[in-house]
């Protein structure tokens, strides 16, 4: 809406003033009032009444000198109440003593008879003023960095008022309208719909299988060549060729002989030995080597493709391709599919026992069409099987599982199998039990808040009272146990005869010492995700989280900000006040991470038991400790040490705190953190931490990178030997891993390199395992629900 309502003297006049908003709209029988203030003279005032016949009318109005003073550092706030009167606050006229001054008017804001002068000293500040559903007016001045908070009574009496205080931050990160700062997102269209994908797994097969379905590849004889014949006869328009092991042969029609092709490497096949030919329905003939894979379109051109062009593993053996043009490679390394047509991921590397009973491929086959391939290979026969999936129908999968095989005391536990059939298994304990059961407390918790289905409430509850029995079981109140075990069971095996494990009072179980900020990150996490979603709409559930976070965290700030263990000292990692945090650089690297992790336990304790001392601690270590300082820069990277565990620490601790934290200059802080962390992620395509920044700031998270690792995780859970420090399409880092080890510059995708939980490095090219250790997949669970919950995927679409 424009309007024009002054002569030209004042136009000229207001065109030098900096334009304001409304500093209130109200509504008078049917009518829209705004009202507008000057920058250059805050006394007087405008008022535009947008009539409901449509009409514009507009008039100056001035307020008092004693509600605005005379200088414009002081401002005026108004506002209006339900009986008609309208309110305004200010300070006195600099000439008193600044006294805050509240004025009422009773004929729309044309005169203001009535003040209260009220005892509250806050010269040259900005006032605004709210009035509460109690008749209570609440005004807030500023002035600089200070924020003071007055609230008035009916007795006209100030109740006590706190300074509060705008810490410095860190210049460090950019804001958050930095142009500059690069969208990751690419335009996601959300919520991304969960529609079926197609995954690769391991199927059993026998010679029979290979015999019905081999003669789709065994070489042609055909005419004699002068060489041992590898491949059979394919024809490419009016030209034939076959492949020996001293080349590649052609004749030009059925009346002429076999000649050897004269060129191999760049106008040719990229070796004299070829061990495969194909042609797909485009007429493009396909041709493996020893040395990668060519092709010839039918204009006879020819193109090589290697590990720089992305070929994995360059010693092939045979080739078959399938209707749609999708080929399959052998080779002396396992499988490879390669899709040339499609856009997207074209290159799929299928080695190991989770894929092929042995690694090197002798023979290929498809098998009638019907979406799966038969490999014979140096260890037996084996079948690789298309299968359809959905997110949903995964997670499904590994929650069903999980319930069956992976609860240990109620907590999370890898399965280990006696043997390969997979019917009997036992359970360890792990040092971080804790932690990961977090991760399902949280993911169960949403999938109930979000479906209301019962099977999830109780998987929750389960889990939650694991969590709780951790807190009980060392019998010295909020002292937690790192993990537990029972008496006679396989996980508490010689366990009592190391230092770290303890009696408990109850002689059932043992439980482990020296906890530390890793498991403490995830009960927190599941104290804030189990009320927020369960427990708060239950009296009896509400009391219990409501008893346990309190005993948990009070241990800890009466300790100064520690966890002290049996012996009475502080634990090696649980640990989080100041003298370490702020005062001893060795902390550096932890410094930003465990400032965000003690920011956010206040936080969800003070939304659970609304608890004042809660919030005194947060507000002191913000505004005397600079904890929120801290955190801008709690993601370390280059040249500092990449630590994937704390990527998924910060993670945990950011979900809580990025839902409950409402002030802005806190709030943005927090934003603009995550923000700098996730932007670091994204070449990970770390789903969990790219989901916690979507649920503030959906459009800048990489959604679409998360999810498509959620596609590539592989349902199958055993923990399988992986190799790909051999492939002849990765780039090793001249910097090597935290640990030593040597990583890659680039992640591979997730199902071909085992990767269980979010603390691990997928830069790691290599891992070891026997397929007799299965995990219990609450990683993937917890990203999931979470993406459902917040709204970046729907349900499985058809």
């Amino acid at each position: 809406i424009e309007y024009d309502d002054t002569d030209s003297n004042e136009k000229a006049e207001a065109s030098q003033n900096r334009a304001s908003s409304p500093i209130l709209i109200a509504r008078d029988e049917g009518a829209v009032d705004m009202y507008f203030t000057r920058a250059d003279q805050p006394r007087r005032y405008r008022r535009v009444r947008l009539a409901s016949e449509g009409g514009i009318h507009m008039e100056w109005l001035n307020l008092p000198s004693a509600v605005t003073g005379e200088s414009p550092e002081r401002t005026a706030d108004i506002t209006s109440l339900a009986d008609g009167r309208m309110v305004a606050v200010g300070n006195d006229n600099v000439l008193r003593t600044g006294e805050l001054t509240i004025r009422f008017s009773y004929d729309g804001g044309k005169t203001w008879p009535d003040r209260r002068i009220l005892d509250d000293h806050t010269p040259r500040a900005e006032s605004r003023l709210f009035v509460d559903k109690e008749s209570r007016y609440h005004i807030f001045h500023l002035r600089g960095d200070v924020l003071r908070h007055t609230i008035v009574g009916d007795d006209w009496a100030l109740e006590p008022t706190r300074l509060h205080t705008q810490p410095r931050l860190a210049n460090v990160v950019p804001p958050l309208d930095w142009e500059d700062q690069v969208d990751p997102a690419h335009d996601t269209e959300l919520p991304v719909k969960d529609r079926p994908f197609l995954v690769h797994v391991r199927a059993e097969a026998d010679q029979a299988d290979w015999e019905a379905a081999s003669h789709l590849s065994i070489p042609d004889e055909g005419p004699g060549v002068g060489a041992p014949i590898m491949t059979p006869a394919i024809r490419q328009g009016t030209q034939e060729f076959v492949g020996t092991s001293e080349g590649l042969y052609l004749r030009v029609d059925s009346a002429s002989s076999f000649t050897r092709f004269k060129h191999h490497g760049v106008h040719g096949p990229l070796a004299e030995s070829i061990t495969g030919l194909a042609l797909d329905s485009r007429n493009t003939l396909w041709v493996t080597t020893p040395a990668g894979l060519s092709s010839r379109n039918a204009n006879g051109k020819w193109r090589t493709l290697r590990g720089r062009e992305g070929l994995p593993w360059e010693e092939l053996t045979c080739i078959a391709i399938d209707s749609q043009d999708r080929i399959w490679l052998g080779s002396t390394r396992g499988m490879i599919q390669y899709l040339p047509y499609e856009g997207g991921r074209q290159w799929f590397y299928r080695a190991g026992p989770r894929y092929l009973p042995g690694d090197r491929v002798e023979q290929i086959a498809l098998e009638d069409e019907g979406g799966s391939l038969l490999a014979k290979t140096d260890q037996g026969y084996g079948r690789i099987e298309e299968v359809t999936r959905t997110l949903y129908s995964k997670a499904e999968y590994l929650e069903q599982r999980y319930n069956k095989r992976h609860r240990r005391l109620g907590l999370a536990s890898l399965a280990d199998y006696k043997d390969k059939t997979l019917e009997e298994w036992t359970h360890t304990s792990q040092p971080s039990d804790g932690l990961w059961t977090s991760y399902h407390v949280t993911a169960m918790s949403l999938a109930y808040s979000l479906t209301g289905e019962e099977r999830y409430w109780e998987s929750a509850k389960k889990s939650m009272e694991a969590l709780y029995f951790l807190q009980d079981v060392t019998g010295i109140k909020g002292l937690v146990a790192r993990t537990v075990a029972e008496v006679g069971s396989t996980a508490a095996e010689g366990m009592l005869k190391q230092d770290n494990w303890h009696e408990a009072p109850d002689p059932k179980y043992i439980w482990r010492d020296d906890v530390s900020s890793d498991q403490l990150d995830g009960h927190f996490f599941a104290f804030y995700s189990y009320f927020e979603n369960v427990a708060q709409f239950d009296p009896i559930e509400r009391e219990r989280i409501e008893k346990q976070i309190r005993q948990v965290l009070d241990y800890i700030l009466d300790n100064n900000y520690r966890i002290l263990d049996l012996d009475g000292e502080p634990t090696l990692w649980g640990w989080w006040d100041p003298e370490r945090v702020n005062d001893n650089p060795n902390n550096y690297l932890e410094s930003g991470l465990y400032s965000l992790m003690m920011l956010s336990f206040l936080q969800v304790a003070h939304y659970i038991t609304d608890d004042p001392k809660y919030l005194e601690h947060y507000r002191d270590l913000i505004e005397k400790q600079g904890y929120l300082s801290n955190l801008l820069l709690e993601k370390k990277h280059f040249p500092d040490e990449l630590n994937h565990s704390d990527d998924q620490l910060s993670a945990v601790a950011y979900y809580p705190i990025l839902q409950l934290e409402h002030n802005p200059f806190i709030r943005d802080a927090l934003h603009a953190a995550a923000r700098r962390h996730a932007a670091i992620e994204v070449p990970e395509r770390n789903t969990l931490f790219q989901f916690v920044y979507a649920t503030i700031d959906p459009k800048f998270a990489d959604v679409e990178g998360g999810l498509r690792t959620l596609r590539e995780y592989p349902q199958d859970r055993r923990f399988y030997a992986m190799r790909n420090s051999h492939r002849s399409d990765v780039v090793f880092n001249p910097r090597v891993g935290r640990f030593g080890d040597q990583v890659l510059i680039e992640v591979l995708p997730y199902d071909e390199h085992h990767f269980e939980r979010w603390n691990q490095d997928p830069y790691r090219p290599d891992f070891g395992g026997n397929g007799l250790t299965e995990g219990s997949g609450e990683q993937y669970l917890l990203p999931y629900w979470m993406a459902r919950f917040h709204g970046l995927l729907t349900p499985p679409v058809e």
